[in-house]
């Protein structure tokens, strides 16, 4: 019993642990405010054009996204401890 719990365990964390880095999000300049009652906003659109022809017929505008746009990678750091 312990062997087959020891042996699920270990498949469990081989299937969840992914050494691979993240991929990064991308980032769009444009954003629908859809017009309905949740007031969605979707950051997805590449040009003006593409937002404006998605929102017309189901009603919303098309804003320019707030978020910066992702700069470079962030540097690491050697751990600190905050005492010294």
């Amino acid at each position: 019993m312990k062997q087959a719990l020891f042996v699920v365990a270990a498949a469990v964390t081989a299937l969840v642990a992914d050494v691979r880095p993240s991929a990064a999000r991308e980032w769009y300049p444009w954003c629908a405010q859809y017009a309905d009652i949740r007031a969605i906003t979707e950051c997805s659109f590449t040009s003006f054009e593409q937002c404006r022809a998605t929102v017309s017929g189901i009603g919303g505008s098309c804003v320019q996204n707030v978020r910066p746009p992702p700069g470079e990678p962030r540097r690491d750091r050697p751990w600190q401890p905050f005492y010294r």
